[in-house]
């Protein structure tokens, strides 16, 4: 399967409005679990989760989940953080396999804050905890892929340079643990994305721009022939993989897109007349 660029699903808007225009640029979309990304527009419910299961059979598209960002600690100093931690992440395991999406992408450990020589003790509570994770998700079919964070006080270094990335590849050396390449997280801690490149079990990526000081999650407007040419060289080495636009506006995503693919895309009639693809979500 060629490599395909997504949509990372957005909350200002409803649900079926959302995936009506979507569907007719993406190929992929990434649901977020993390509560500060869920909205009245889209919370997990029931008639949510069978709409998005309407849209997928009829447009065949690929849905890629994201772990919440917070209380999400799997390597906390207290137990009973790492518990709650594993808890929120096997309900997310669950959801993503009733779902029968593969691909979990996830986030390392987050520091306390000054606490940095703190680093190898949460080393290997997250160690623990990935190990105990890892054999639900062979039950369960999924892969958990962990993603290269920006340069922040809340990560250590090894989080964005991507040295932790070869400690846990050779831990886990099975394919229900990969990776995920966030190539604005690269550009922002100032590391050059052709060295991700080169890692093995790299499954899904995240593209966006930003000022090169802070996690801005921008369209691809500036450098564009930097981007198309990172974007060709990632297409061709990783054909199966899924690349998702992380911008937060569906407008900005449809935008990046066009830059990169090189084309405009065609609307669907059906939009024009704004009739729906799909009987709406009950409720809305």
């Amino acid at each position: 399967m060629a490599f395909c660029l997504g949509s990372r699903i957005v909350n200002n808007r409803p649900l079926s409005a959302y995936l009506q225009e979507a569907v007719h640029y993406f190929k992929a979309i990434e649901l977020h679990t993390d509560p500060s990304c869920l909205s009245p527009h889209f919370a997990f419910t029931a008639p949510e989760k069978k709409t998005i299961r309407i849209y997928q059979e009829r447009f065949k598209f690929r849905l890629t989940m994201h772990a919440p960002f917070v209380n999400l600690r799997l390597g906390a100093l207290e137990r009973e953080e790492r518990m709650v931690a594993m808890n929120i992440f096997l309900n997310v395991m669950r959801l993503a396999s009733d779902l029968e999406i593969k691909l979990i992408t996830f986030h390392p450990c987050a520091l306390t804050p000054n606490t940095p020589e703190q680093y190898s003790e949460i080393l290997l509570y997250e160690e623990g905890s990935l190990g105990m994770l890892l054999q639900e998700a062979k039950k369960l079919g999924v892969t958990l892929l962990m993603e290269n964070m920006p340069r922040n006080p809340r990560y250590h270094p090894s989080a964005c340079d991507g040295s932790r990335f070869q400690e846990l590849l050779w831990l886990f050396p099975d394919p229900e643990f990969g990776l995920t390449i966030d190539i604005g997280h690269a550009l922002q801690g100032g590391i050059a994305p052709e060295a991700f490149l080169k890692m093995d079990r790299v499954k899904h990526f995240h593209f966006h721009d930003n000022d090169r000081s802070s996690d801005l999650h921008q369209s691809v407007t500036v450098n564009q022939d930097w981007w198309k040419k990172i974007f060709r060289s990632i297409a061709k080495k990783f054909p199966d993989a899924i690349g998702i636009l992380e911008m937060n506006r569906l407008e900005e995503q449809i935008e990046s897109l066009n830059i990169l693919s090189g084309r405009q895309p065609k609307r669907s009639v059906l939009l024009h007349k704004h009739e729906p693809i799909v009987p709406p979500i009950l409720g809305e």
